[in-house]
């Protein structure tokens, strides 16, 4: 058999390289043999796809099939940019022309993973639970909203430092682009949406950017205040007393751990102490910053916590 290429499209950090471990674990069962022929001779390259694509809705169904004359219950709604960057490592370097298509041949994908999980699902994130805390539905509804466009560019602001661009992109241009994207009021992407999974996201999208301000002795009032309305959108009641239909693995944990403590403070402490999240060095950095936006955010809510100048 000749040498081969495995492409992946998962969207996951360094994809190439998670498979290549499943495969070779895989194939180490089957026949030692083998596992150590693909480790030589294959090729697993890492991906990249950037395109905000909100979940399918019933409505969206009905304009399909009005548009098209069709019914197509596999319809996917997305926004018109996409990215597709693709690490240039193949068996022989032999590969279809995907530059041709749109694709960019990098040769480390990290740079723009990195990139877009900290400056875009950051942002997303942080975003999603403030805004929906505030009673915004869509990201674009959230920052047609003056006091969160100001909010979402002292993310980025923070979170600039954190990053390294890749070859021949200015964060800052990125930053403008993605606040485009976001404001497009065609892309109904719902804030309840993206908070979804929020224990398992909130390491790589914004705690890694606040371990790295921390480690440099840069405040991030604002990625903090991202975590005081996570907390609180985990426990499952919103500003106006309405309970959160919470997406999470860890739901209905966290929402015991938050209705075990009764103030801010306490509850900040208590969230801070599920080692799924935070590590223990983390939350000891973080129980300062994050319980003064913690009590802002309680007591007076959200936009006047971002207003008043949390961040």
């Amino acid at each position: 058999m000749a040498p081969f290429t495995v492409l992946t499209c998962d969207n996951l950090p360094e994809n190439g390289r998670l498979v290549r471990s499943l495969v070779l674990n895989f194939a180490r069962r089957l026949d030692p043999e083998l596992a150590d022929w693909i480790e030589a001779e294959a090729k697993f390259p890492c991906t990249m796809v950037d395109r905000i694509t909100p979940a399918t809705t019933a409505a969206d169904l009905v304009r399909v099939a009005a548009l098209t004359g069709r019914a197509d219950a596999a319809s996917v709604m997305h926004e018109p940019f996409a990215q597709w960057v693709i690490e240039d490592d193949f068996v022989d370097g032999d590969r279809p022309d995907f530059a041709a298509a749109g694709g960019e041949m990098v040769q480390d994908v990290t740079a723009h993973e990195h990139m877009k999980l900290r400056m875009l699902n950051g942002t997303h994130s942080a975003l999603a639970y403030t805004g929906y805390l505030a009673g915004h539905e869509t990201i674009a509804q959230t920052v047609a909203d003056p006091i969160f466009a100001g909010y979402v560019r002292q993310l980025w602001a923070e979170i600039m430092p954190t990053v390294r661009a890749p070859e021949g992109v200015s964060l800052t241009e990125y930053a403008d682009a993605l606040f485009n994207r976001y404001a497009n009021p065609g892309i109904r992407h719902r804030t309840w949406q993206i908070a979804m999974d929020g224990s398992q996201k909130l390491p790589q999208r914004i705690l890694g950017s606040l371990a790295t301000n921390l480690k440099e002795g840069r405040e991030s009032p604002a990625l903090c205040l991202a975590v005081a309305a996570w907390m609180r959108y985990v426990g499952g009641v919103d500003e106006q007393g309405q309970a959160i239909d919470v997406r999470d693995p860890l739901a209905a944990r966290l929402r015991g751990v938050s209705d075990s403590a009764n103030t801010p403070e306490d509850k900040v402490a208590a969230l801070l102490g599920v080692r799924d999240v935070f590590s223990a060095d983390l939350a000891a950095q973080l129980i300062q910053p994050v319980t003064a936006a913690a009590v802002k955010l309680w007591g007076n809510g959200t936009r006047a916590a971002i207003k008043e100048g949390a961040t």
